[in-house]
């Protein structure tokens, strides 16, 4: 059975043809993951300040709770203990 040259640049188109569609879809494909990625390290970034925020405030707000608990602003009576105790709690 003698293979013809013919045939073989037919295999060889089709394959190459095949290759092509599916190096198109795989290019839209990692276009679209890239695009979701940028997407997401923007989100990423701006979570990451706002935790920065909220760790800034959460400092202040510790010393201001210690300065309070030294200079006996806070009392028992005026549930201060209690309160700074759930502060504690909660930021732990």
């Amino acid at each position: 059975m003698a293979v013809d040259i013919k045939d073989v640049e037919q295999v060889a188109q089709e394959l190459q043809q095949k290759f092509d569609d599916f190096k198109a879809k795989n290019d839209k494909r990692v276009e679209a993951i890239e695009q979701e990625k940028g997407k997401l390290a923007g989100q990423v970034e701006t979570l990451n300040g706002k935790l920065s925020e909220l760790e800034n405030l959460k400092s202040d707000l510790e010393k201001e709770l210690l300065e309070a608990e030294t200079s006996g602003r806070w009392s028992a009576k005026q549930g201060g203990c209690r309160n700074i105790k759930s502060f504690r709690r909660l930021s732990a």
